[in-house]
């Protein structure tokens, strides 16, 4: 059966994306040449004296030179040490860990099949945006786990896996940090925000929930957005997706649940139950080892830091599980050769993990971010106008900046100590500044391919389609983000003129003194 993945309206602006996108080089070239970029550059700005002076602490960041004779030896001394920066390398080792069992043995095809196959589309497609948006709770976790399972889902259903898989990334990308639940995105976010606005104000104390109502509204509108851009953009560009024999053979699709693989699945449940409830025992009681040792949280304790881990454990023990059940496996050697089957399908994620390690750093080094940041916040501080304004003027900045430094963390980290004390002087609220960051800093995650895990769903797209280019990825992504920033915009602009708080007792305003 021969494969296709008709592209039904190729024309257009959309269109003209993804043709553009697809004559780009191979990921590894690309970062290959950002590399080459950033250090043209860093020679560029420290000839030409770049610089910019720390409004608060009066710091003077100048360019470092890549080419200068330290720069080059720093570059040479540190590339291992560059790849290990590159943590999502790293956590993508730990959920395969689980995540090759659950799919090698066949359980979550098994289980999607038995529970998801019959579900209306539009039904399954907002229970699979809304899990995505929500999956920030997890920190980075939706993006390693929701986009393969839902190509799955989507596949089992007789749709477009390659629908979503961009469908997942695309929701949990653009909807980062608008879960409903409060996470360790919250619990570092405002810890450093904190930090910074404490430069102006040293007592005040910013809650974790500062910007709770407003992500509650977010976690039920956005999944919305997605919804409509998935069924009305989406899977019509991409159309109808006929599996070659070779691809069924590797997802294993059968129409209908055997009896051993019922037992199998009874078997992974009960392994599962088990499993929770050990986890449980390790994170809810007081003193639990789970919790913090200073002060026995649940947030910023052993269990949220390990939550990849934990995660990646409930997939082995019920794909083990159901594995032997359903006579999958037979001994400890079958789940081995599993494991390794799974590993070897990220040896292309792994060759541009090393490059996109070493940009990263690059960037950081040659202080070009931080430089562009207090310029930037400079210019809209001279601009002089309404402070709406320049809450837009804050995400888009930050979108922007965003498609070179896709980390929530790092930006907010140099951007932080000029943007909130600068929002503070204006009289604006630091839980605002954060919530304007937020915004910008998701938007546009869906569409950078200097995002860690843009070249992850890359190799997840073309196991259905050896030949999917980034311009098909990127083209189809786009209305996530574009959707997703109206919404966002739409929502900040009724929370601001109507005066609704941003969170329980977290307002807009900051009284200077």
């Amino acid at each position: 059966m021969p494969e296709t993945l008709e592209t039904k309206k190729n024309g257009g602006f959309l269109g003209a994306i993804e043709r553009v996108g697809n004559k780009l080089p191979h990921p590894v070239l690309l970062f290959v040449y950002f590399c080459a970029a950033v250090i043209l550059l860093s020679f560029l700005g420290a000839l030409l004296g770049w610089s910019a002076v720390h409004p608060v602490d009066g710091t003077v960041y100048k360019v470092f030179n890549l080419l200068s004779k330290e720069g080059i030896a720093k570059m040479f001394t540190q590339f291992s040490a560059n790849i290990k920066s590159f943590s999502a390398l790293i956590d993508q080792f730990v959920i395969m860990l689980g995540l090759s069992v659950l799919e090698g043995t066949g359980l979550a095809s098994t289980f999607l099949r038995k529970y998801f196959i019959k579900m209306p589309k539009k039904a399954l497609t907002l229970a699979v945006t809304f899990i995505a948006v929500a999956s920030s709770c997890a920190s980075d976790a939706g993006f390693m786990i929701l986009p393969p399972l839902v190509a799955m889902l989507f596949m089992a259903t007789g749709r477009n896996p390659i629908a979503g898989i961009i469908a997942a990334y695309g929701s949990v990308a653009a909807g980062f940090c608008s879960s409903p639940i409060i996470s360790i995105v919250e619990a570092v976010g405002f810890g450093n925000t904190q930090t910074c606005a404490q430069i102006i104000d040293p007592d005040i104390i910013l809650p974790v929930t500062g910007n709770y109502f407003f992500t509650l509204a977010c976690s039920v509108v956005l999944p919305l957005v997605s919804f409509f851009v998935t069924l009305r953009i989406v899977e019509p560009r991409l159309g109808k997706y006929e599996p070659t024999e070779e691809v069924l053979a590797t997802t294993g699709e059968r129409p209908e649940v055997t009896e051993a693989e019922n037992k199998g699945l009874k078997a992974a449940g009960i392994a599962l139950l088990i499993y929770i409830v050990v986890i449980a025992l390790m994170t809810f009681p007081k003193n639990a080892i789970l919790r913090s040792a200073t002060d026995g949280s649940i947030l910023s304790g052993p269990f949220m830091s390990s939550i990849l881990l934990i995660i990646s454990g409930a997939f082995f023990v019920a794909g083990v599980a159901y594995g032997f059940k359903a006579q999958v496996v037979h001994n400890h050697k079958d789940v081995i050769k599993i494991m390794t089957n799974g590993f070897s399908t990220l040896a292309g994620y792994i060759l541009v993990a090393i490059f996109a390690g070493q940009l990263s750093q690059y960037f950081s080094w040659t202080n070009l971010g931080i430089i562009s940041a207090i310029n930037g916040a400079n210019w809209l501080q001279s601009i002089g106008v309404p402070t709406f304004v320049l809450f837009v003027f804050l995400m888009v900045f930050t979108c922007l900046l965003n498609l070179l430094m896709p980390s929530h963390a790092a930006k907010l980290a140099f951007m932080g100590p000029v943007l909130v004390p600068l929002f503070m002087m204006l009289g604006v609220s630091p839980n605002a500044t954060y919530l304007a960051y937020r915004i910008g800093d998701s938007v546009s995650n869906a569409i950078t391919p200097m995002m860690a895990y843009f070249v992850l769903i890359l190799s997840y797209a073309q196991k259905y389609k050896k030949d999917i280019g980034m311009g098909t990825l990127i083209a189809n992504l786009l209305p996530y983000s574009l959707f997703y920033f109206v919404a966002y915009l739409v929502l900040f602009a009724i929370f601001y003129f109507c005066g609704i708080p941003l969170g329980p007792g977290a307002g807009w305003a900051y009284v200077i003194g």
